[in-house]
């Protein structure tokens, strides 16, 4: 067979080229936050650090900061107590497959059109008042708005959490559990012992996907609310997405969408290390 010398360089091109299509792009918009530059006033103009410093001193981008983490942090809470309790339910059950069935329902429709669904379920005199005999303003009150949207957010991504908490729980020896009985040990006291430690590998994974999902959260967020009423919902994701688009700031846009990605990013780095901790201990 005759050698070719061009050809592992050639087979570096796609790669080259997918890296080059994912730097491009962020490098851009790195520089863009530095820069005050807007669509309709020309070129970019280097500012500094201004848009972050206005991000962190000006009440709509800590506002939009702590949205994004009460957002995050709720919303994994919720799904990893929800989704385990229901992962042990389901893996007791004599029915789990038939249930396990009905629960990942949620997970068969996009987002976006979940999120619409719910929408239009939680307009006023929509199918939950009916139900409730009340009329609340779910998505449409400052007070109750993140709620809502967080509520939604469990209900779609609560399956993802069950299906892996699932899949955690068949590798817990049942001989573990069955000497903890023998011990005197209760549900509660077998749970804490024996089935938390044996799930903290799915956990790291569970609370890595959903938790940098959540801070980065949009269509679920911009389908029902768009960020409002007033401002109630919109965390960085969005703020970003409306400073560029409403305002055509792309400076400012830029600045938040590269605090976002430093939250993610300080997140997966932040499991990693307990992963590997994991792994050695």
């Amino acid at each position: 067979m005759k050698h070719k010398p061009y050809l592992p360089y050639a087979l570096l091109v796609p790669g080259i080229a997918v890296l080059l299509a994912i730097l491009y792009p962020f490098l851009t918009g790195a520089w863009w936050s530095f820069t005050s530059y807007r669509l309709n006033r020309g070129a970019p103009q280097f500012n500094g650090g201004q848009n972050f410093v206005e991000l962190f001193t000006t009440g709509e981008g800590l506002h939009a900061i702590g949205v994004t983490l009460l957002y995050a942090i709720t919303v994994v809470v919720i799904e990893c107590v929800v989704g385990i309790g229901l992962a042990i339910l389901l893996n007791q059950g004599r029915y789990g497959n038939t249930f396990r069935l009905l629960i990942v329902l949620p997970l068969l429709l996009p987002p976006v059109i979940a999120a619409l669904m719910w929408k239009v379920m939680l307009t006023e005199n929509g199918v939950v008042d009916w139900l409730l005999h009340q009329h609340l303003l779910w998505l449409n009150g400052p007070d109750s708005a993140l709620g809502s949207v967080i509520l939604i957010d469990v209900w779609i991504f609560t399956p993802f959490v069950v299906l892996l908490a699932q899949a955690g729980l068949k590798s817990v020896p049942t001989e573990l559990r069955e000497a903890s009985a023998v011990d005197g040990a209760g549900p509660i006291r077998n749970f804490f012992e024996i089935t938390l430690p044996m799930l903290k590998p799915v956990l790291v994974v569970i609370i890595a996907f959903r938790g940098i999902d959540s801070l980065k959260m949009f269509d679920i967020i911009y389908t029902t609310t768009k960020g409002g009423p007033v401002d109630a919902t919109t965390n960085l994701h969005v703020l970003g997405y409306l400073e560029g688009i409403r305002n055509l700031n792309f400076g400012a846009s830029m600045a938040a969408l590269i605090v976002l990605w430093a939250l993610c990013y300080a997140m997966s780095q932040l499991l990693l290390k307990a992963r590997r901790e994991e792994a050695t201990a």
